[in-house]
C-alpha cells in the first residue's frame, strides 16, 4: 500500500509542510466566515426532526452571525429564515424545537406564517405606507440531500445543493438512512480552531496511540502494525477515506447486530468480553432486516474484503461515517478562531428486543469514550499552536485529507479576495 502513495494522485496539493497561521489567526478566521461559511451549504439536521406541518427547529450558527429557523410549512415544504422580526428586530422563535401554527414576536405581536410571510400587524392602521408583502422574514436557502437538511445563508446560492454534493457523493440514494431512527447525541464546546478538531477525525495515524485501549484492536493493521486507510479520494472540496476492520470484533464488523447476522466474536479477547456478549444478545433485535439492502457502489469502492466503514467529509464541516449497520453525523461548528461547537450524532436501527437495546447502550457508551479520547488532545494542540513555537506542521502520506482541507480553504479565500479586488492587499 505504501508503494503507491495517496499524494501521488494529487500532485496539485503539494507535499510540503502546512502553515500553522490559519489555525490561530483571527483575521484568517474572518476570511473563512466570509468566503466559506456564508456562501456554502451547511448541514443542520434530518428531515425526521420535522415530520409534520408546523414543526420547526432553531439553529444558532455563530459562524453565520445568525440564528436560523427551519420550518415545515402548510405546503409540506421546508423554509428557512433568520430569527429576526421585521418590525423592531426581536425574535420570532424562542425554543430549540417546537410545533406552532404561526410565529409571533413577543415584543409587539407581529405574526408570521410558517413560510415566513407576514400575516398580522397589531394596530396596522397606525403605520405609514405599510406593505406587508415586503416585510416577511428574511429567507435563507434550504434543501435536502438523502434526508439531511442543509441551509445556505446566500438566498440565491451560486451552486445548488445537488450540484454541490454530486461530484463526490452521487449514488448515495440506496443507503438506508431512513432505517436508522434511533439517535444518540453529544455536544461539547472545545477551545480549539474548527480545523484542529476536524483534522483529528480525518486520518487514522492517531488510532494506535490515542485509541490504543479502546478501538485500535478492532481495525486492520499492516504487517508493520500501522493502521493505514484502504484508500482515499479528494474531490474539489469534499473528501473520503475507506477503513478496514477486523471482522472478529464488534467495532470492526460492519454487519454487527443486523437481523441476519449470527456472529459470536471476540469472546476470548481480554477486555472485550462485554462487547462480545452485547453482540450475541442483540442478534435479530433490529426492527428492520438490513441484510437484503444493497449498499451504494461508492461505499467500499475498492471492494476490500475486510472493509468496515467509510469516512465522508462534506465541505466545510460535516463528517458522515457510514457502515451497513449504523452511521455517524458530526458537525464542527466554528464559534471563533479558537473555539468550536462539536455536535455528534449517531444513528442506529430501532431495536425491538431487550438484547438489542443492551447492545445499543453498550455501543453508545463505547463511542462516547472514543469521542472523549479524540477530544482530549485538541485544546492542548491549540494552546501549543498559539505559542508560535512552530510555524508549520509536517504531514505524512496518510494525512492527505488534512492537507486537502487546508488547500481547499486557501483556494476559496483567494478566489473570494480576487473577486472583491482585495487580493493585492491581502498578499
Amino acid at each position: 500500500m505504501t508503494a503507491a502513495r495517496l499524494h501521488d494522485r494529487y500532485p496539485e496539493l503539494g507535499t510540503g509542510p502546512i502553515p500553522v497561521a490559519p489555525y490561530i489567526d483571527p483575521a484568517y478566521f474572518a476570511l473563512e466566515k466570509k468566503y466559506l461559511f456564508k456562501n456554502t451549504w451547511l448541514h443542520v439536521g434530518r428531515v425526521e426532526e420535522l415530520p409534520k406541518v408546523g414543526d420547526y427547529m432553531l439553529r444558532n450558527i455563530p459562524v453565520l452571525d445568525s440564528e436560523i429557523v427551519i420550518a415545515r410549512a402548510r405546503d409540506k415544504k421546508l423554509y428557512a429564515f433568520h430569527n429576526v422580526c421585521s418590525h423592531r428586530l426581536n425574535k420570532i422563535a424562542y425554543q430549540p424545537t417546537g410545533t406552532t401554527r404561526k410565529f409571533f414576536c413577543k415584543f409587539h405581536g407581529w405574526a408570521y406564517d410558517l413560510d415566513g410571510t407576514l400575516t398580522g400587524v397589531p394596530d396596522e392602521k397606525s403605520f405609514m405606507d405599510l406593505d406587508k408583502s415586503c416585510l416577511g422574514l428574511t429567507r435563507v436557502s434550504v434543501d435536502t440531500w438523502n434526508g439531511f437538511i442543509f441551509i445556505n445563508a446566500n438566498p440565491a446560492p451560486d451552486t445548488s445543493l445537488k450540484d454541490f454534493m454530486e461530484p463526490v457523493y452521487a449514488g448515495f440514494e440506496t443507503y438506508p438512512f431512513d432505517k436508522f431512527t434511533a439517535c444518540y447525541a453529544w455536544n461539547a464546546v472545545v477551545n480549539c480552531n474548527w480545523k484542529v478538531a476536524l483534522d483529528a477525525f480525518q486520518e487514522t495515524y492517531h488510532v494506535n496511540y490515542l485509541h490504543g485501549r479502546s478501538i485500535a484492536y478492532a481495525l486492520l493493521k499492516d504487517e508493520d502494525g500501522n493502521l493505514h486507510p484502504i484508500d482515499g479520494i479528494c474531490g474539489d472540496l469534499h473528501r473520503r477515506l475507506s477503513i478496514a476492520g477486523d471482522p472478529d470484533t464488534v467495532y470492526g464488523n460492519p454487519q454487527a447486530a443486523t437481523a441476519a447476522a449470527e456472529q459470536d466474536v471476540g469472546v476470548n479477547q481480554t477486555g472485550h468480553r462485554i462487547a462480545a456478549k452485547a453482540l450475541k444478545v442483540a442478534q435479530g433485535g433490529t426492527r428492520h432486516d438490513l441484510s437484503g439492502i444493497k449498499l451504494p457502489e461508492l461505499l467500499n469502492w475498492t471492494k476490500h474484503p475486510s472493509w468496515a466503514f467509510d469516512i465522508n467529509v462534506v465541505f466545510p464541516d460535516f463528517y458522515l461515517s457510514c457502515r451497513p449497520n449504523y452511521f455517524q453525523a458530526y458537525n464542527f461548528r466554528p464559534i471563533s478562531h479558537d473555539k468550536t461547537l462539536f455536535e455528534a450524532r449517531v444513528y442506529y436501527p430501532e431495536m425491538v428486543t431487550a438484547g438489542g437495546r443492551f447492545y445499543q447502550e453498550y455501543m453508545k457508551t463505547a463511542l462516547r469514550d472514543v469521542l472523549l479520547e479524540d477530544l482530549s488532545t485538541l485544546e492542548t494542540t491549540q494552546a501549543a499552536a498559539a505559542t508560535g513555537a512552530k510555524q508549520e506542521m509536517v504531514i505524512q502520506d496518510f494525512e492527505l485529507m488534512v492537507r486537502h482541507q487546508a488547500v481547499a480553504i486557501d483556494r476559496l479565500i483567494e478566489e473570494g479576495l480576487r473577486r472583491d479586488g482585495q487580493l493585492q492587499a491581502a498578499e
